[in-house]
């Protein structure tokens, strides 16, 4: 009997140890964007090739399907699909009131149970369960483990319907298996748009049946300059290496180019609607169209195509022909894209050539508009009704604002500095994608757009009424590429900034960058898996050029902290690899030489980082200079001068002594210099740093030397210099030529390394 009782145990601690898993800890969890609500509970449950998904409903399919797939490429298990509810299921059932893309799941060690009410919210559901899940779910070879997924109660839905990302093919191209790739990481983070842009100056990129040229001559060019910038960065820069798969022969001229056909263009729209992804194509008119003139040339005023200033030559808007091909254009993509917008584009379109074109001014006068905008909202108001006839919605930059918009017309705002236009917009009643410079252009540098600012930006502007704010669908990244050479580049310009968009438009709640940013980087792991190249922490410390007079120390380190990230540097000019010598301390210079230095985690790196150290002699304090007061001379110049190193030093008494070197009350002036003039008191012997930030051109001059050259003809920028200086007082001069429109002339300084300050009258005298 005491035989049968032991059996009898052993028999139940196996049972309980078959149900009984792994209990995950809060800190192990990284999900991306944040649910509404997220209950972590004891135990966990484990897929085995013995698990069952149970199928109730046909909105069901394409989260079942994506299910399936995951768990066939990574573990090898052939998951079966059954009708009924079972022990070790996956369980899909449909359930009402839940808005568009909510979902609830609920794990435990038998089951789990999803509830959505339509196909995006299953979908979604299973997103958030491939991100608890191991990070090899991802791999594209069979792993042999554990499959856990933390037992929990998730109830979830989004902030916006728009959950956007953009891709540029025209500047330069990305195939169809990157795109693929790219899709399928939005799908992860619940991203649910993607904007093509398809059609540009430089490129055509999607074939359209009744004009082959489009493709046949405009998908390929000649190498340009955007070519050059990324050749010259390549040279100590792989990442900027152009694809060469983009090359080929054409018309016995190596050309770089590429275009999808219709049935790529197919194939990609069903790849992401298995995904839940809507593709929006945007094919650029009237403006940005010199790859259609090129080929068609009746399509411009005067029957030619090329570039202006800055913008290329626009179509004519007073020929029938151009609105007959935009039509013929548009009727062959409606029928290729399910989407219910259609971009258009219609931003920074070169008006002047309107201005000049007896075709155009006759259109003016002919429908009673009052200038070459009401032309421009003219061509899209029919181009709306044309794409109305078809089903499809119209979509334009912000720009289509200018001249009048229909009520069913929607935009995207990018032009942060024109906040009037998404105003204007919401108040009548047309909805808005949020797309600003100023958070989501991700071809800006990291270092330059960072992370957190992402994350911090606030899309819905704080003017908004309730009413207008209902009028935002959701915001959206764009991924220019004009110096986005190849797909490794792009997903280094994308990640991890992405994430902040996927939870911004995602989450309503309040923002906590600290705890975000600890999910993020939890994620790096799991891009690894999914062998996406990433951005990671610059190396800070080589900015600006390093002086010395006898030595300095040189000190090197992460622009943030991330694990498994370190710095490797040289000092004899050539690129860092992970053979050079690896930082880990402060180190001494004291001679001249050029230091290169780039982060790695593992076989990622950052941008080279480099600065060049030089010698330096102390410049003497003047002796027993005769100064009188704090602060600086002044001279207000009127006249034109055609660069800034025309001015001369005044001699007239006639200066005004001034605190700060500041434009003040002369932004209204016209046509002017200023000269400031006095002494820089040197607290003590060192390296100081001048930094001027103006326009127009400004030259700053220590004891008659040049410190700072901050001339030419410019708008705002900022220039900065280095010099040596003994403890005292010495001879400061400041010349600025004013542009068209003054808007600054700043000064700051600082002991090398130390954080810049205003020059102002506690350190100057005169």
């Amino acid at each position: 009997m005491k035989k049968y009782a032991i059996l009898l145990f052993v028999a139940l601690l196996l049972g309980a140890c078959s149900t009984t898993k792994k209990t995950f800890k809060q800190e192990e969890i990284s999900l991306l964007p944040k649910p509404v609500s997220f209950q972590l509970k004891e135990n966990s449950f484990e897929f085995t090739s013995s698990t069952k998904v149970v199928l109730q409903d046909e909105s069901q399919q394409k989260a079942v399907n994506y299910l399936l797939g995951l768990f066939r490429t990574a573990a090898g298990y052939d998951l079966k699909v059954i009708s009924s509810k079972k022990s070790n299921t996956v369980i899909f059932e449909k359930v009402t009131g839940l808005k568009k893309g909510a979902y609830t799941v609920d794990i435990n060690a038998k089951s789990i149970l999803i509830t959505a009410s339509e196909e995006t919210g299953y979908f979604n559901a299973v997103q958030t369960i491939r991100q608890l899940l191991p990070n090899q779910i991802e791999s594209k070879k069979i792993t042999k483990m554990q499959w856990l997924v933390p037992a929990a109660t998730i109830a979830d839905e989004p902030k916006f319907e728009w959950r956007g990302m953009h891709m540029d093919f025209s500047r330069h191209f990305f195939n169809i298996d990157e795109v693929k790739s790219f899709l399928d990481n939005m799908a992860l983070y619940k991203l649910n748009t993607y904007h093509m842009h398809l059609t540009d100056d430089q490129g055509w990129r999607i074939e359209i049946k009744k004009y082959p040229l489009l493709t046949e001559e405009g998908a390929w060019r000649i190498p340009n300059n955007q070519d050059t910038i990324c050749n010259t960065r390549a040279v100590e820069n792989k990442l900027y290496t152009i694809d060469e798969s983009n090359f080929k022969e054409v018309n016995g001229q190596r050309k770089y180019g590429g275009f999808f056909t219709q049935d790529q263009i197919k194939e990609i729209v069903a790849y992401a609607d298995d995904r839940c992804i809507t593709v929006i194509p945007e094919i650029d008119m009237p403006g940005h169209f010199k790859s259609a003139i090129d080929n068609y040339p009746f399509l411009s005023c005067n029957g030619e195509s090329g570039w202006d200033t800055v913008f290329t030559y626009p179509t004519c808007l007073g020929k029938d022909t151009t609105y007959e091909f935009m039509k013929n254009v548009l009727s062959e993509v409606v029928e290729l894209f399910p989407a219910n917008y259609i971009h258009i584009g219609g931003d920074e379109v070169n008006i002047k050539s309107w201005e000049k074109c007896p075709h155009c001014q006759k259109a003016i006068k002919d429908h009673g508009l009052k200038d070459e905008h009401e032309l421009q909202s003219y061509f899209n108001r029919d181009i709306e009704q044309f794409l109305l006839s078809k089903g499809k919605r119209f979509m334009g930059w912000d720009e289509i604002v200018k001249g009048g918009l229909t009520k069913d017309a929607s935009i995207m705002w990018w032009r942060n500095w024109a906040p009037e236009a998404p105003k204007t917009a919401a108040k009548n009643g047309n909805d808005i994608v949020i797309t600003t410079t100023a958070a989501y252009y991700f071809d800006y540098l990291n270092e330059g757009n960072k992370l957190e600012n992402v994350y911090k930006y606030e899309p819905v502007p704080a003017d908004f009424t309730e009413e207008e704010a209902g009028h935002v669908l959701g915001i959206q990244a764009n991924l220019w590429s004009e110096t986005i050479p190849n797909f490794k580049r792009l997903q280094y310009q994308a990640y991890p900034r992405m994430f902040a968009v996927a939870e911004n438009a995602w989450v309503s709640q309040e923002k906590d960058f600290a705890s975000f940013n600890k999910r993020v980087e939890k994620q790096y792991d799991r891009l690894d898996a999914l062998d996406v190249y990433y951005y990671i922490p610059a190396v800070e410390g080589l900015d600006k050029e390093i002086a010395f007079v006898d030595k300095t120390e040189v000190n090197l380190n992460l622009a943030y902290p991330l694990e498994g990230t370190e710095i490797y540097y040289t000092l004899d000019g050539t690129v860092p690899t992970k053979s050079s010598l690896h930082y880990e301390t402060p180190f001494t210079v004291n001679d001249t030489v050029e230091i290169k230095a780039k982060s790695y985690r593992g076989s990622i790196y950052n941008d080279l980082k480099t600065t060049k150290v030089i010698r330096k002699e102390y410049k003497a304090a003047a002796v027993d200079p005769s100064t009188k007061a704090n602060g600086l001379k002044q001279w207000f110049i009127k006249g034109q001068f055609k660069t800034v190193e025309d001015i001369t030093s005044p001699t007239a008494t006639n200066y005004k002594s001034v605190d700060s070197i500041a434009l003040g009350n002369f932004k209204d002036q016209k046509d002017f210099a200023i000269v400031y003039q006095g002494f820089f008191n040197a607290e003590k012997d060192g390296i100081y740093e001048f930094e001027t930030r103006s326009d127009g051109g400004n030259l700053l001059f220590i004891d008659d030397d040049l410190i700072v050259d901050n001339g030419g003809y410019h708008g705002p920028r900022k220039k900065y210099g280095k010099v040596a200086l003994k403890k005292g007082l010495h001879p400061i001069k400041v010349n600025y030529k004013a542009s068209e429109n003054p808007k600054m002339i700043d000064v700051w300084y600082a002991l090398q390394g130390e954080v810049l300050k205003p020059l102002n009258s506690s350190v100057t005298k005169f």
